[in-house]
């Protein structure tokens, strides 16, 4: 098949024509005025700017919580906001509901309607294209805090940045992998350029734009080469069209060893990607540390507590700018504004108390840990880069079709899902199935020894029975499964 999309800057032109579709598709598009929204985005203060707020936390030498949240009424939102920030939050989240993501803006309104009657949320996340620009400048102006939308498409984008918020939270690999069951890697780039184009619209002329990268997240028990292998193309993507601010955002395994050697490797790798294709203006104003992968959730409130104190731990251990975690009662359903207060004041005691003390740990075997990753890493990179004949877009669709990015369990039927993992005796993360992942030889065989340290444990043989195991360990307050 082939490929239209290229890494290659939108022209200016082009762009601005295409903007006149996207903000037609919803009454609200209508309040955007793009000079006016830059000339608000550059007289915010600082405390509201997500790369400046990210930088003076690196320079204080802070951790600051990173939460999910979204509620659909306009009033309830704000006192949502004003909650977060009262627990010390200072990235404040937009998390943008169902329907909206889907372009189902109708439903949403029904249900925004339908939420306001009844006093009963009925979204899971805020209608931010129903509440348009000057409803949304409200939240914005509630507190003293840097606002990001979470899962925002074109129109959403526009409205989110044109209300005041200053980071776009765009990234291909990871609504490709995680949130789209049909849609190609090719249809989420273009959507990814636009936003990216959109935020570098905005920086080239002094409102800065940061935007945080998830890459592809795995489905599964699994190393995170591939996802900071994502982190760094969809940086790479955001950089060419004009975002210079870009936050690599780190996830967990639950291995401390790991754990702390992700959020080491990836930012090195992402500043050496970005200064060798030439985006040296392109700034890496900190990291954030992201608890997704890290599932089930226990659903015993002992274990939820245990699970978001963890994720804090290994973020101040590791000197992370921002921390996600989940609020103890996330397995249940939508938490409630007690719940993430009550949650946030468990992670930040670790924070205040951890954090502050610079504790420098030198675990065993982080060091091999770092230069595994660091290795698989530019295995994948090189690969896509030979893939695209230098093109990291063309590349990556082919890495796909081809398996040289994969992962497990993967919701989007575009992936090969020919690779597994699986824990070793020590809870670290290990490849069992490697697919077509283009590692060489000595780090597969790295691999394939620290599984078969864990079947001679245990006398048996690991395999999937093993790998649905591992999976649920969390849930049971436990790193390996069985």
């Amino acid at each position: 098949m082939q490929t239209t999309v290229r890494q290659k800057r939108i022209d200016e032109d082009e762009f601005l024509e295409m903007r006149k579709a996207v903000l037609a598709e919803w009454p609200t598009g209508k309040e955007v005025d793009l000079e006016e929204a830059v000339e608000y985005q550059r007289n915010l203060p600082a405390s509201k700017n997500f790369t400046k707020v990210t930088e003076k936390l690196r320079q204080e030498g802070k951790t600051n919580i990173f939460p999910r949240a979204g509620t659909p009424v306009l009033e309830e939102e704000i006192k949502l906001v004003k909650t977060l920030v009262a627990a010390g939050i200072r990235h404040v989240p937009v998390t943008i509901d169902a329907y909206t993501r889907l372009h189902q803006f109708e439903k949403a309104q029904q249900a925004l309607e339908e939420s306001i009657k009844t006093g009963r949320p009925m979204l899971n996340g805020y209608p931010i294209i129903n509440h348009g620009v000057k409803n949304t400048r409200k939240v914005i102006e509630s507190v003293e805090a840097a606002f990001v939308p979470r899962g925002a498409h074109e129109l959403a984008m526009e409205i989110a940045l044109a209300s005041g918020m200053t980071s776009a939270g765009k990234s291909s690999l990871f609504e490709f992998g995680s949130y789209e069951k049909k849609r190609t890697l090719e249809d989420c780039f273009k959507r990814s350029q636009y936003t990216d184009r959109l935020a570098g619209y905005y920086t080239e002329r002094g409102a800065v734009i940061s935007t945080d990268i998830h890459g592809f997240i795995p489905s599964g028990t699994f190393p995170l080469s591939v996802n900071i292998a994502g982190i760094i193309i969809d940086s790479l993507v955001a950089a060419e069209q004009g975002v210079r601010s870009v936050i690599p955002l780190l996830h967990f395994n639950g291995h401390m060893a790991q754990d702390l050697a992700w959020l080491k490797v990836a930012p090195r790798l992402l500043r050496e990607y970005l200064d060798r294709f030439g985006y040296k203006d392109t700034i890496i104003p900190g990291v954030l540390e992201n608890q997704i992968p890290l599932f089930p959730v226990p659903q015993n409130m002992g274990g939820a507590f245990a699970y978001l104190n963890y994720s804090a731990m290994v973020a101040a251990l590791g000197e992370a700018q921002a921390v996600f975690v989940r609020t103890i009662d996330e397995g249940a359903g939508v938490p409630t504004q007690e719940a993430h207060a009550l949650s946030y004041e468990s992670a930040n005691w670790i924070l205040n108390v951890v954090r502050t003390q610079k504790i420098k740990l030198e675990i065993e075997g982080m060091e091999t840990e770092e230069r595994i990753t660091e290795a698989e890493v530019r295995a994948i990179l090189e690969k896509v880069l030979e893939l695209g004949d230098g093109d990291m877009i063309v590349g990556s669709i082919k890495a796909v079709e081809a398996g040289v990015i994969d992962s497990p369990f993967c919701p989007n039927i575009h992936v090969k899902d020919k690779v597994l993992g699986i824990r070793d005796s020590q809870g670290a993360c290990r490849y069992l199935e490697f697919g077509n992942l283009p590692f060489p030889e000595d780090i597969k065989d790295f691999h394939r020894q620290k599984v078969a340290e864990r079947e001679r444990a245990e006398g048996r043989k690991m395999d999937y029975q093993v790998v649905i195991e591992d999976f649920w360990a969390f849930s049971k307050n436990k790193i390996i499964g069985g």
